[in-house]
């Protein structure tokens, strides 16, 4: 691994920029298809320029920044004991290939490999070197759940990571060369939970593997095939349609039957689920509950009442009003199939 930039005092838009040059440790999730928010065909709109990366973080992001160091210190003082410390080193790093490129929480160093009093035991060392600091043990990533939201513990259960951290850990893995990663992860109402992870060459081969595909697919400007995530970014993509026809193959003709095939189990199954809807609403009536043996199994009540806005009524008596605020809406694309 190499440094890229220092982060330290950065401006965010210069390190936004500089992250948007490559494929970074959140995006590894993203191209394994374990980000269950963001397919491919999203991130290569993002990565090729065609669309900017919109989120801009949320109260969960917010309070897991905030709690990032504060975690680290905590993680710091159970590992003293063993000698070993973190360190964070704000840099952007730089993989064997220039488009990989790593953002690291923290990295955890061994004092006792030879004597090394350079660091402090139980806080967290701040090392500003260009060089990275020495006797590097592992990486060390921080997470939280459940602090804005209901989270999600559990996939932390039973000693496991989330895909997508664990997937992340792998990228860092693959672009600095340390293979042992450590998540501590801060779960709202259990508290502070560790994982260790050492990545197989096998793991670290298939991500590889797959971010070379992906990136020459960003560097040759080629669609990666769209996922059931990828419906917004295709709309983005191809938001008119135009007069052109495309005569399909043999490929296009079996997706096309696959997708009637499917659309027609999902028809019979919403046919089936409306119908058993409907005998649970007869049998409810105007009750507002069923129990079976004092135990609840479902209820059917009314939402508060509220006011709404008549618009036809508003229209009626206020044309030339609606006129003055109406604006063109572009028709949607309907997908259907000829009979």
């Amino acid at each position: 691994m190499k440094v890229r930039i220092i982060t330290k005092g950065l401006p965010h838009a210069e390190w936004l920029e500089a992250r948007s040059q490559g494929i970074g440790g959140s995006d590894a999730g993203t191209i394994l298809g374990v980000n269950p928010y963001k397919g491919q065909l999203e991130l290569w709109l993002e990565k090729t320029g065609r669309t900017p990366d919109t989120f801009t973080g949320n109260e969960a992001t917010r309070l897991g920044q905030a709690f990032e160091r504060p975690i680290a210190e905590l993680y710091a003082q159970l590992i003293a004991e063993q000698g070993l410390v973190v360190v964070a080193w704000p840099v952007l790093l730089e993989g064997q290939n220039d488009w990989q490129l790593a953002n690291v929480d923290f990295f955890i160093c061994d004092t006792t490999e030879a004597n090394y009093a350079q660091f402090e035991l139980g806080v967290v060392n701040d090392w500003d070197g260009h060089d990275a600091p020495p006797l590097i043990h592992s990486i060390l990533e921080i997470k939280t759940s459940g602090l804005a939201g209901r989270g999600n513990a559990d996939a932390w259960a039973n000693g496991s990571v989330p895909a997508g951290y664990r997937a992340q850990g792998c990228h860092y893995a693959s672009v600095t060369g340390i293979h042992n990663v450590t998540f501590a992860c801060l779960i709202g109402g259990q508290g502070i939970v560790t994982r260790d992870v050492t990545y197989t060459p096998k793991e670290l081969s298939e991500l590889e593997q797959a971010e070379i595909i992906f990136w020459m697919n960003v560097r040759n400007d080629t669609e990666p095939e769209a996922t059931a995530k990828d419906l917004d970014a295709l709309k983005t993509l191809y938001p008119q349609s135009t007069d052109e026809v495309v005569e399909a193959d043999e490929i296009v003709l079996g997706l096309v039957q696959e997708y009637v095939a499917q659309k027609n189990l999902v028809d019979a199954a919403d046919d089936e689920l409306k119908r058993l809807r409907a005998q649970l609403e007869q049998i409810i009536g105007s009750a507002q509950a069923v129990t079976y043996n004092g135990n609840t199994l479902f209820t059917y009540k009314s939402n508060k009442s509220s006011d709404t806005f008549d618009i036809k009524a508003f229209k009626d008596a206020y044309p030339e009003i609606v006129a003055q605020f109406t604006v063109a809406k572009p028709g949607a694309r309907v997908l259907r199939m000829a009979k």
